[in-house]
């Protein structure tokens, strides 16, 4: 643990001045010194590091609060080595610790210093004979660019932190003034999408999944849209991530799931071979442990099928999560729901996930199909993707299919489904209504 001795020569006095879990400063006594620094000069030249510990809750959570304080006094010790003589290291957080470099300005020593706090940090910690490998996010920011007051200072590295985490942690970011204008634009859009939300201005289009070796449609995708009233229909890259990171989420997911789960209700009564319906998953609701129980509760208040519901989940946003979410799911699939991997192949670990979270079948993204009839190397990741669904028997289903050149591999390495511009964009669902009957006429004439 970091002594009482060293927290001194940094500035703090004994006491309330001192956390008394890691032996660093408290979170006034370094507000306070940031103060006095920030006031020493009409212009002050510092630099402020800010450091989060990556996943933090999710290792307390696995291994318990004592490993966990354990793991906070060995990351203050480390910051402490890692740092200059003159530097201050307070504990700000939970699991974040702050580093003010009082005589430090330029970017490429605070870099240099930065990198080195990561490394170390990085190196595997021993606990009473377990070892843990725990990572570390830092946001940087450099004064006068940081701000004149410690709000100012803070929020500036915060912000630099927090970009760090979003761009995959173990990483260093810097402050830049856009940062501020970005999350401005953020929160001005997370009110929009209020609004909208309470206005009814989001809407569903369905994508058609269709049987690759006889044309049939066989399920449908719900994609949301936001009908905007100055800007027309907007697609979801303008506004899902700011959606999926707020407090609404939940609620707006159980609203594409109920309207998804009707519209495949009013197809089931409709036609004898109806499409099963695919829903996105937002991460708050894999967090949320009503899943299961509200996704049986629209079935039976629609008089669904579990068969005609598909839920689909992105690998990283499940593995984010624990057992009990894994046991949901797993209990929606024995009800006959089918689960599906969605984006296949571009999270960080696609084999483990099918390990711990079995699933019916995998969607190869798009990213790997777009070039697949000319390049060799997205060609070899699409054959291989799909022997791994015939060697676990999983469906497979490829999405972003444009050109009959990609439509031609895909049958030729026995794919089972697609998706895609060359099989229909996303429509209004009276659109599809209208091309079923047409199949089933067609069909039911054979």
């Amino acid at each position: 643990m970091v002594t009482r001795s060293e927290v001194e020569a940094a500035g703090a006095s004994p006491g309330a001045d001192i956390d008394s879990l890691t032996g660093v400063a408290s979170r006034r006594a370094f507000l306070d010194k940031l103060e006095e620094r920030l006031q020493a000069q009409a212009e002050p030249r510092f630099a402020l590091v800010l450091i989060g510990i990556d996943d933090f809750r999710a290792f307390n959570d696995m291994h318990g609060f004592a490993e966990g304080d354990a793991i906070l006094q060995r990351v203050a010790r480390r910051l402490r080595d890692a740092s200059p003589r003159d530097a201050m290291i307070g504990r700000v957080g939970g699991d974040e610790f702050a580093v003010l470099l009082p005589t430090i300005s330029d970017p490429t020593l605070v870099r240099h210093v930065s990198a080195a706090m990561l490394s170390l940090l990085s190196e595997p910690y021993d606990c009473e004979g377990r070892r843990h490998h725990v990572l570390a996010s830092l946001g940087a920011c450099v004064m006068p660019a940081g701000g004149l007051c410690t709000s100012d200072a803070l929020a500036s590295a915060s912000l630099a932190l927090g970009r760090a985490k979003r761009d995959g942690g173990r990483t260093i970011r810097f402050f830049k003034p856009q940062m501020r204008a970005d999350v401005t634009t953020r929160l001005s859009l997370v009110q929009a999408l209020r609004e909208a939300f309470a206005q009814r201005q989001f809407e569903l289009l369905y994508q058609p999944q269709v049987n690759l070796r006889d044309g049939r449609v066989v399920g449908a995708e719900a994609l949301l849209r936001w009908r905007h009233p100055t800007q027309g229909l907007l697609s979801p890259a303008v506004f899902i991530d700011a959606l999926a990171a707020s407090s609404m989420a939940i609620d707006v997911g159980m609203w594409v799931l109920h309207t998804a789960c009707a519209q495949a209700r009013a197809w089931s009564l409709q036609f004898d071979s109806a499409p099963r319906v695919a829903v996105n998953l937002f991460g708050a609701q894999l967090a949320e442990s009503r899943l299961l129980t509200e996704v049986r509760h629209v079935l039976r208040e629609l008089s669904l099928p579990p068969s005609c519901l598909e839920l689909e989940i992105t690998e990283t946003i499940a593995l984010q999560q624990g057992d009990e979410v894994a046991g949901q799911l797993q209990s929606l699939r024995h009800d006959g729901v089918t689960l599906t991997c969605d984006d296949f192949g571009t999270g960080y670990a696609s084999l483990s996930f099918l390990k711990n979270f079995p699933v019916d079948r995998i969607k190869i993204d798009q990213s790997f199909i777009r070039s697949v009839a000319r390049d060799p190397v997205d060609a070899a990741i699409v054959r291989s993707v799909i022997n791994v669904g015939q060697s676990l028997n999983l469906s497979v289903v490829a999405e972003g299919v444009e050109t009959v050149e990609q439509r031609d591999f895909l049958l030729q390495h026995a794919c089972n489904e697609v998706q895609g511009y060359l099989y229909g964009r996303p429509m209004q669902a009276d659109k599809l209504t209208e091309r079923l009957a047409e199949q089933q006429r067609f069909f039911g004439g054979e």
